[in-house]
């Protein structure tokens, strides 16, 4: 019977709670707390720290359908897109976990009893394979679940071992294969068991964690071993349905009629009618069309889950998608927006499974548009440069297009190197691949650094290790520092002076802390750590900032005095004004954002933080800048809540009873089972682990001092509160009184609160009084231009047999269009030359060559521009007559007029 993807993804989950499965939600696809992953992309990577043993839960058996993003790093689907049945950017994974409860009897049970009775597929058309040495499985599969011995494959450690790493925990692992028929094209001798030809097609992976590999090769076994299996949603769909691709089942189908329907091209679904050129054509739409709904689920849900494309780190890769499916959307029709409307569809065929989407359904829209705007524009500018570097090589005979020049047309102008791939080939040019290649190479390296983050360096890399090993024997940290507490006793349980683990840290000595109790928060969700001392019966520490590695605080110290040991007691003292600073900017955020919410939109998300003593600075989605009349109307909503005085209320909570109780969960924060909750009145209430005050109160003055764009789509504001905000507003408050009375505007209190602001009138009237005498003065200086004397001190010269006059012309002027008359008058003096004349402009200087019409051929306005413009540190460009630029470096021009003059004597 045919299922549909929801059904099947519903029965999945339902199958393995009747089996004493806990059910957890899809973590995000930006990873949280790995920086070793670009995005999530399996099942267990959200499990990560329970395998390790560094994290415990209170379940050992867990599910999951858990969505996942190959586009990027190692495992980079991106390039095979549209072109092959199975490849996919995004994708669903259905996956069985267990730590430290069964192993492979069960596992292997549990994935042959789904298949063959919840998904009821033929047992005739299923195959497995195991790991060569893996004796155990083999005998499950044969005597437990009784399949026959010429249906069990083995393979080498290629295909069926897994590691997580290059050293830790690893195993044999086991698939399930389905055979598609003897009706799927290609090679007979690929497609068979263990081939690389698409009719034995996996559908599900069973890893047997039993193994911790030292980096020699040596492996131990592990005294809990583990069970981590993942079944892709996307194939097990197209099995039922019984289609060959994974694009013409219920997941995929919805968006490419969506396609169909505004592009007014159909997607064909069975080839044999059509033959010759025609059936090139038709495929090449199929691929757009196949591309535009795969990226179409990727851009929804990177967005969604607060990915921005921009050019560098996670937003690269999502600009290079939606870049991707923008251009195949052009080609099936070059006017129509299409990838939008994609979008829209997946929002509305997906947001029932996975409500992020419906709840952030107008920024991801706003989102998609925008990019595509932006990237219409490139599109254009990239093929008029693609054709000037075609011209330039046709004339030098050249047959290979550099692949710098491939590479900054990518990286700089955003243009696909697949479209240039093409369109070089329909000229009968290649492209210089190998250059290519590195120039990529070196650009993934910088975005690989880019969304590393904030770490330890590599001296530092042993405290990984340590504070693993810290937390399982005494576990986490013990953190007083919530209501207000800056001062409290803990034990040294860990040192270390940043290379290695040590005994004592001694005098002008910087190192690593660790007690077992602390009220020194770690930097988390955006707030900075604390700063204080640390104080033992032998020693003192100052404390330069607090971080967190495995649930254990971290405190980066330099010793001030005699030294401090392990085990003994210390005493340890928060900078209560930095900790009160801080937490009233935190505080203001939480009132910021809802503030943000209720002026813009529920669109606005926060996109990111920072929080210190000094300020807050908080990035939200907004696909425009905002007005003055909303950066007021912001401002006013919470220096209302702060007047109100509110106690901030904090309970804790389940993260389910949080959202349901209204509460709003933060950007890229981790929450465990329970959470705090804090309410501002009937103002705000989010989840949050910071510190705050205890009343809004005490926030005293809110003040917004900039706002701007920080990438497509999101907004930044910077701003602070407390003493700073008292004396920020005082100060304009004065330098705007100082004002007035410099602009003569003097009225009393009253009508200056009920007027408009006239002091910005005034300055703009002024401006422009000012800007029309400077021309006056311009124009009077342009009528006592010597005229005669600027010819009569020119150089002759003899070209092709034409006599000519060349002047060079250093004005006193500032103003393009009094230059260029001046130009103007001298070319007609001359009848027969060439004027190079330079202005003094505040910025920049302008320049302006000018030739009589006799002197075109032989002379070129643009190139002595150009060759002018080089030395003074400019540029411009025009006509053969005539052309102009500007320039910035007028020391040097004395060789300037050198490097004319010498050309004109040559001729």
């Amino acid at each position: 019977m045919t299922k549909k993807a929801t059904e099947i993804r519903e029965e999945f989950l339902k199958y393995f709670e009747r089996n004493g499965h806990q059910i957890i939600k899809s973590s995000r696809l930006i990873p949280d707390g790995d920086p070793t992953l670009l995005f999530t992309n399996a099942g267990m990577n959200q499990f990560k720290n329970t395998f390790l043993g560094v994290e415990t839960r209170d379940y050992t058996r867990a599910a999951s359908s858990q969505k996942c993003v190959r586009a990027g790093g190692k495992h980079n689907d991106l390039e095979n897109v549209g072109f092959t049945a199975r490849h996919h950017t995004f994708f669903e994974m259905l996956g069985n976990f267990s730590f430290g409860d069964y192993f492979k009897k069960e596992a292997i049970h549990f994935g042959w009893e789904f298949v063959t009775k919840a998904m009821g597929l033929d047992k005739k058309r299923l195959y497995v394979s195991v790991y060569e040495k893996d004796d155990e499985a083999a005998d499950i599969w044969h005597k437990q679940e009784g399949v026959p011995k010429d249906r069990i494959y083995r393979f080498g450690e290629k295909d069926n071992f897994w590691r997580m790493g290059n050293s830790g925990p690893c195993g044999p692992c086991s698939e399930i294969f389905y055979d598609l028929g003897d009706s799927v094209p290609g090679d007979p001798k690929e497609n068979v068991m263990g081939g690389s030809g698409d009719r034995f097609m996996e559908i599900w992976n069973l890893v047997f964690m039993q193994y911790n590999e030292s980096e020699d090769g040596k492996r131990v076994s592990l005294p809990k071993p583990s069970v981590d299996t993942g079944m892709g949603l996307e194939r097990a769909t197209s099995v039922l349905q019984g289609q060959i691709s994974n694009y013409d089942t219920d997941l995929f189908q919805p968006l490419i009629q969506t396609v169909e329907k505004i592009a007014g091209v159909e997607y064909i679904r069975d080839f044999k009618a059509i033959k010759g050129e025609q059936k090139k054509v038709f495929n090449e739409r199929n691929v757009a069309m196949r591309v535009l709904a795969d990226h179409g689920r990727a851009t929804a849900f990177l967005i969604g889950d607060g990915v921005l494309p921009s050019n560098e780190g996670r937003g690269y890769v999502l600009r290079r998608i939606m870049r991707r499916a923008i251009r195949y959307g052009r080609n099936l029709s070059p006017e129509k927006s299409i990838l939008p409307y994609v979008v829209e569809k997946v929002i509305e065929e997906m947001g029932p499974a996975y409500p992020e989407l419906e709840l952030q359904r107008e920024h991801i829209l706003a989102t998609a548009r925008d990019e595509e705007k932006r990237f219409f524009s490139t599109l254009d500018q990239g093929l008029q440069i693609l054709q000037i570097e075609f011209s330039e090589m046709y004339k030098s005979a050249k047959k290979v297009v550099d692949g710098k020049f491939v590479f900054k047309l990518y990286d700089t102008f955003g243009f696909p190197a697949d479209l240039t791939r093409v369109i070089a080939r329909e000229r009968g040019y290649e492209i210089d691949e190998a250059t290519f290649e590195n120039q990529i190479e070196a650009a993934r390296e910088i975005a690989r650094s880019s969304w590393k983050g904030k770490g330890l360096s590599a001296s530092e890399a042993h405290l990984i290790k340590e504070t693993q090993i810290l937390q399982k024997s005494a576990g986490s940290t013990e953190f007083s520092g919530y209501e207000g507490v800056v001062s409290d006793q803990g034990q040294i349980v860990f040192l270390s002076d940043g290379q290695q683990v040590v005994r004592s840290l001694k005098r002008e000595q910087t190192g690593i802390i660790a007690l077992n109790k602390t009220c020194f928060y770690a930097e988390s969700g955006g707030q900075v750590g604390d700063v204080g001392q640390i104080t033992s019966a032998s020693g003192q520490a100052e404390v330069l900032d607090c971080t967190k590695l495995n649930d254990i605080h971290i405190h980066h110290v330099k010793v001030v005095d005699g030294e401090l040991s392990v085990d003994e007691l210390a005493h340890l003292k928060v900078d209560s004004l930095k900790r009160a600073s801080t937490a009233n900017n935190h505080s203001a955020t939480h009132l910021l954002h809802s503030a943000l919410r209720k002026v813009l939109g529920a669109h606005v998300t926060q996109a990111g933080s920072l929080v210190s003593a000094e300020r807050l600075r908080f990035d939200f989605t907004h696909n425009r800048p905002l007005s003055f009349l909303e950066v007021e109307a912001i401002e006013g909503l919470v220096n209302v809540e702060v007047a109100a005085g509110n106690e901030i209320e904090t309970k804790i909570m389940s993260p389910k009873e949080a959202i349901d109780a209204g509460a709003l969960a933060l950007f890229g924060e981790k929450y465990g089972d329970n959470v705090r909750v804090l309410r501002m009145g009937n103002f705000s209430t989010e989840l949050c682990g910071g510190t705050h005050t205890k009343n809004t109160a005490q926030i005293r003055f809110f003040k917004i001092v900039s706002e701007g764009g920080v990438s497509s789509g999101v907004r930044r504001i910077e701003a602070i509160t407390g003493e700073l905000a008292a004396r920020y507003l005082e100060k304009n408050t004065r330098e705007n009184s100082e004002a007035r009375v410099a602009c003569g505007l003097q009225e009393n209190w009253q009508q200056y609160l009920n007027s408009e602001s006239r002091v910005a009138v005034w300055i703009e009237r002024a401006k422009e009084e000012k800007k029309l005498l400077e021309k006056e003065i311009q124009s009077l200086r342009a009528t006592k231009i010597d005229i005669d004397n600027l010819v009569q001190n020119s150089e002759k010269f003899l070209i092709d047999n034409i006599e000519g006059v060349y002047v060079f012309a250093d004005l006193e002027i500032s103003d393009r269009e009094l230059l260029s008359q001046t130009c103007d008058r001298l070319r007609d003096k001359i009848k027969s030359g060439i004027v190079v004349a330079i202005a003094r402009g505040e910025e920049s200087n302008p320049i302006i060559v000018s030739l009589t019409k006799n002197l075109v051929g032989p002379l070129n306005a643009g190139k002595i521009l150009a060759a002018v413009a080089a030395i003074l540190g400019g540029k411009g460009g025009g006509r053969p007559d005539f052309a102009q630029g500007a320039v910035k470096d007028l020391s040097k021009i004395k060789q300037a007029r050198e490097k004319v003059n010498d050309f004109f004597q040559k001729i």
